[in-house]
C-alpha cells in the first residue's frame, strides 16, 4: 500500500465540527498545559553539560500513554514530544486518513493520562484547559516545530537563569515616548546607535551595500535599531543577530495583552530568543500614544507624503491606525531614539 501524500490545511482557522477536520495526512504541534501550571511532570534541572527534566511517577505516565495512543492509532506518528514539568509538547503526523479526528486521538490519550494519574493518587484535573493545536502550514515549519521541542528545557532554564531579561515592562520611557519592552534595556544607554531602514523596492546590491555598512558599524560598537520590515531590513537584522551583535527591534503588536493569560509566560520566539537570553536584544513596542505623539504624527505624515510626490500621487492622510502609517512610524520613533 502507498501512503497518502501529505495535504497541508491552508489556515488554522477553521472550526473542528466541519465533517473530516484533521482526519486526513497532516502535521500537528500539540501543547498540553497542566492543571494552574503546577510543576507536576517533572523538575527542571541542569546536568552540567544539558538542561533537562526529572520526570515524576506522573511525566513517566505522559510517556508511556503515547505508546499506548500508538497502538491504538496506527494512522499517526510522533515525530518529536517533550514533557516539562508544567506542560508537555508532542508533534504527531497522520499518515493516512483517519476515522477519527485529531482532537479526538488527543483527547483520548489525555484521558487516559488521567486514569493513570488517578491510580497514582492524584486528584482533581490533570489539565488546565483544552490542548493547543498548532498545524503544519509551509515548508520550513516542521524543522522549526521539532528544534523548539527539543530545545524546550534549555529555553526554560534560560528563562530561569536570566529572569530579567524576559520580563514584560510596561511602562519604558525613551525620549519621552512610551514603550512596553522585553531584553535588555542597557542597550538604551549604549551611546553609538544606528538606525537600518530600508525601501521595499532595494535592489539585492543596495541591501548588501547597507548590510556591510552596518556590520563594520556594529563592529565598531554601535547598537542597531530596526523594525525588520522589508527584506532587506529583514536580511541586515537576521545578520546582525547571527553575528552577535546588540539588536533594538521596534514592534507593532508583539506584545500579549496586558494581564491577559498569555502575558505571564511569553517568551520571545524563534530566533530572539537565544540573542535575548545572552543580553544582545530588546524590544520595543510604541504605545498608542507614542504613534499619536505629534512630533512623531509630523514626520510620519511628511515622508509618506515625499513618497508620494515621487511617485507623482496626490497625497491624501491615511489612518493612524493603518499598517502603512505604523511601519513608517516605526522608523521614525526608531530615528528619535538614536539621533537623541
Amino acid at each position: 500500500m502507498t501512503s497518502t501524500p501529505l495535504q497541508f490545511p491552508s489556515n488554522e482557522s477553521f472550526s473542528w465540527l466541519q465533517p473530516g477536520a484533521w482526519r486526513n495526512p497532516c502535521i500537528v504541534h500539540v501543547t498540553m498545559v497542566a492543571q494552574s501550571r503546577q510543576p507536576i511532570f517533572g523538575t527542571l534541572i541542569h546536568d552540567g553539560t544539558k538542561a533537562v527534566v526529572e520526570k515524576t511517577p506522573i511525566g513517566w505516565v505522559l510517556v508511556n500513554q503515547q505508546r499506548r495512543m500508538l497502538e491504538l492509532c496506527p494512522e499517526i506518528k510522533i515525530l518529536a514530544d517533550k514533557v516539562m514539568p508544567d506542560h508537555h509538547h508532542i508533534v504527531i503526523q497522520v499518515m493516512h486518513t483517519m476515522s477519527r479526528s485529531i482532537k479526538e486521538v488527543v483527547r483520548g490519550y489525555m484521558q487516559g493520562c488521567k486514569a493513570e494519574a488517578r491510580k497514582l493518587g492524584f486528584v482533581g484535573n490533570l489539565y488546565d484547559a483544552p490542548p493547543y493545536y498548532r498545524v503544519l502550514t509551509h515548508k520550513g515549519q516542521l524543522k522549526s516545530m521539532i528544534e523548539y521541542v527539543y530545545a524546550n528545557a534549555e529555553r526554560s532554564w534560560q528563562r530561569k537563569q536570566n529572569p530579567d531579561l524576559f520580563r514584560i515592562h510596561r511602562q519604558t520611557e525613551v525620549c519621552d515616548l512610551l514603550f512596553t519592552s522585553l531584553g535588555n534595556h542597557f542597550l538604551l544607554d549604549w551611546p553609538n546607535r544606528q538606525l537600518v531602514e530600508m525601501s521595499r523596492s532595494a535592489t539585492d546590491e543596495q541591501i548588501e551595500q547597507l548590510l556591510q555598512y552596518t556590520l563594520t558599524q556594529a563592529g565598531n560598537g554601535a547598537v542597531t535599531y530596526t523594525a525588520a520590515i522589508s527584506k532587506g531590513e529583514q536580511l541586515i537584522a537576521r545578520t546582525i543577530r547571527e553575528q552577535g551583535f546588540p539588536l533594538v527591534v521596534l514592534l507593532n503588536n508583539g506584545f500579549p495583552e496586558n494581564g491577559s493569560k498569555q502575558e505571564r509566560f511569553y517568551k520571545p520566539g524563534g530566533v530572539y530568543f537565544e540573542a535575548c537570553s545572552k543580553g544582545q536584544l530588546l524590544l520595543l513596542e510604541p504605545f498608542e500614544q507614542t504613534f499619536l505623539d505629534a512630533s512623531i504624527r509630523q514626520a510620519t505624515e511628511q515622508v509618506l507624503c515625499s513618497k508620494a510626490e515621487a511617485k507623482h500621487y496626490s497625497y491624501t492622510g491615511i489612518s493612524v491606525e493603518s499598517q502603512r502609517y505604523r511601519f513608517v512610524a516605526l522608523n521614525e520613533i526608531g530615528r528619535r531614539i538614536v539621533e537623541r
